[in-house]
């Protein structure tokens, strides 16, 4: 009897030591997640960047090379020599031998009579004089033209709240389905072996995929609906939100903005949910970063969702 008693002694005292840790760990304040390194470390910067392919640079244009200009002096010189007439044939006739002159009549010329052909060749004919060659002006040395750089494309607007409005479908597909569940499978690894299971089904449970996603920016408040229900809304950088499941599961719920970064905290009693959403600079994908802690995992759990804007 004496024992029964003071077992229900230690037990009592226990029960409210524990209760007293409880309490305290309610009061202690939240931990700022823009504090966190993880969410530092997250990359704003576009997953898969397009990369412009280089503009070719044009070749400077070369002027043509000036043709030289004729001589119009030359030209005049070789118009001026006129090419030589040929010699004109003469045919002498001797007079007659032995007969006075101017008394006896011409004697008709017969063939025999005719000069004999001479074999002297022909009078040559003066050279005709060539216009004096006129050489080229050289060429101007042409400067090749400055290159111009091409325009550089205009920086698009910084990331604002409001841009996160919207509605996505998840499109990370076959290979971040794998990862969630290799993320999954290195955490449950950390738990003692008597509890493995279950901490795989619950981690499992509480990480879903949804596939469809939307954001709904009203001025400062941000509302987070996920096809599985969750559907808490929050004023950004305002007070923690206490939202409740369909089963009854209490959360406390904050927005926090760094930066282009969109981060919301998750807090229940299995541990804190940290998620970061991230937009590209074309506002058109969405990627969601997770990281859960726990009390009993030793190293966080992560892993990252990709969506595009519907």
């Amino acid at each position: 009897m004496r024992s029964q008693r003071r077992l229900a002694w230690f037990l009592g005292a226990g029960l409210l030591a524990l209760t007293g840790c409880k309490n305290e760990l309610d009061d202690k304040p939240a931990a700022d997640p823009l504090e966190d390194p993880w969410v530092n470390s997250v990359d704003t910067g576009d997953e898969e960047p397009m990369v412009a392919a280089a503009p070719v640079e044009a070749a400077p244009p070369v002027a043509p090379t000036p043709t030289a200009e004729p001589d119009p002096l030359a030209a005049a010189d070789a118009n001026d020599t006129a090419a030589p007439e040929p010699a004109a044939a003469v045919l002498a006739t001797p007079a007659a031998a032995g007969s006075p002159s101017g008394s006896a009549k011409p004697k008709p010329a017969t063939s025999s009579d005719a000069a004999p052909p001479t074999n002297e060749p022909a009078a040559a004919e003066p050279p005709t004089e060539q216009p004096a060659s006129v050489e080229p002006e050289p060429a101007p040395s042409v400067e090749p033209a400055p290159s111009v750089e091409p325009a550089k494309p205009a920086t698009p607007p910084p990331i604002t709240i409001a841009d996160f409005n919207g509605n996505y479908r998840f499109v990370g597909g076959s290979s971040q389905r794998a990862d969630l569940e290799a993320a999954i499978e290195d955490a449950a690894s950390q738990l003692p072996a008597a509890i493995r299971g279950i901490g795989r089904k619950r981690l499992t449970k509480t990480n879903p995929i949804d596939n469809t996603l939307e954001i709904v920016v009203t001025g400062d408040k941000v509302q987070t609906i996920f096809e599985t229900g969750f559907d808490a809304a929050c004023v950004s950088d305002g007070p923690t939100v206490h939202w409740s499941n369909n089963k009854g599961d209490a959360y406390k719920v904050r927005i926090r903005v760094k930066g282009s970064k969109l981060v919301q905290i998750i807090e229940g009693d299995d541990g804190v949910k940290t998620t970061v959403f991230v937009l590209s600079a074309d506002k058109q994908k969405l990627t969601v970063h997770h990281k859960i802690t726990a009390d009993r995992l030793p190293e966080p759990m992560t892993y990252r969702l990709s969506y595009s804007r519907k």
